[in-house]
């Protein structure tokens, strides 16, 4: 029996600490009424997980609105900032599909993909910026903590992230002494292995975002913001998802402007031909940043809900 209630008892770990600190013993129990001595299946350990799971969304403030609105404000804000995160890795994607395209237009279109171009630059920067405006707002509250002893609490993921980093700046080196001595038509496809070693890259790249982001995250869940420095981190974040919505919305638009003046650029065909210009490359780009801006959206409206409560 005992052996059945600690296997119970692991099932909590799906709950966030508070939760189960409060209500744990009653679960546990319910759950031996419930099973009346039957082990629990995969289906019903299924459900535990995806209750648990739906309970630490509710305690952090990403959905409902029982947490405080500081907290569903914090959390909103974090969320705009993995939108940020992704929008990197699409946008990286779209700089390389986009790359030498303002040669290949006539007038057809031309002055369409360049101002949506242009829109993708402007609104990417401005994005930029504010995001580091918000690294540097909650910077004080960062150094406080770590004097405070938190380092050990976000040692992890800050560790792995700059030994990621680490490894983007050995690999970059050595994919661009390789593409240096290869001809134009080796690095554009013609050279399976270099093909293989840039697959890698994007990989490691995307991959090194993401540790950033998942340590920044670490990092602004254990900070104490005062109130005025939160809702300035909150107006921020609404303007980040703001910058993340123009950016996918021009990004579109070039598409659509570009598939009008030189559908053969966006297939990598022969010039004047006319190909679909849904490629498999840009709808893929394009449906992983209508999944960052949603995202983003969603992040600034409990940014919204939880100013209008507070």
């Amino acid at each position: 029996m005992s052996r059945d209630r600690d296997d119970l008892a692991g099932l909590l770990k799906w709950y966030p600490a508070s939760w189960r600190d409060r209500y744990g013993a009653e679960l546990v129990a319910l759950m031996e009424d419930d099973l009346d001595g039957r082990r629990p299946s995969l289906r019903y350990r299924a459900s535990m997980a995806a209750s648990g799971m739906g309970q630490r969304a509710r305690s952090a403030g990403l959905t409902g609105d029982g947490a405080a609105p500081e907290v569903r404000m914090h959390t909103g804000a974090l969320v705009v900032l993995a939108s940020w995160a992704a929008l990197l890795l699409g946008g990286a994607g779209f700089a390389k599909a986009s790359e030498h395209y303002s040669y290949t237009l006539g007038s057809a279109g031309h002055g369409v993909a360049v101002t949506a171009f242009d829109v993708v630059t402007a609104a990417a920067v401005v994005g930029a910026v504010l995001v580091l405006m918000g690294v540097s707002v909650a910077l004080p509250a960062t150094v406080r903590f770590l004097r405070a002893g938190g380092w050990p609490s976000v040692r992890g993921p800050v560790v792995v992230a700059v030994v990621m980093t680490a490894a983007v700046v050995v690999a970059t080196v050595g994919v661009g002494v390789w593409a240096h001595h290869l001809t134009f038509h080796q690095r554009n496809g013609g050279d399976g292995g270099y093909g293989f070693a840039i697959l890698a890259w994007v990989l490691l790249v995307a991959s090194t975002v993401a540790a950033w982001t998942r340590a920044g995250i670490r990092v602004a869940r254990r900070i104490d913001l005062d109130r005025g420095t939160l809702r300035v981190e909150a107006y921020l974040a609404v303007d980040v998802a703001a910058a993340v919505a123009v950016t996918s919305a021009a990004i579109g638009v070039w598409w659509i402007a570009m598939s009008d003046g030189a559908s053969w650029f966006l297939a990598g065909t022969r010039p004047g031909t006319h190909p679909s210009p849904v490629t498999v490359q840009l709808a893929m780009i394009e449906g992983w940043l209508v999944a960052a801006t949603a995202l983003a959206l969603y992040g600034a409206s409990l940014v919204i809900r939880s100013l209008r409560a507070a």
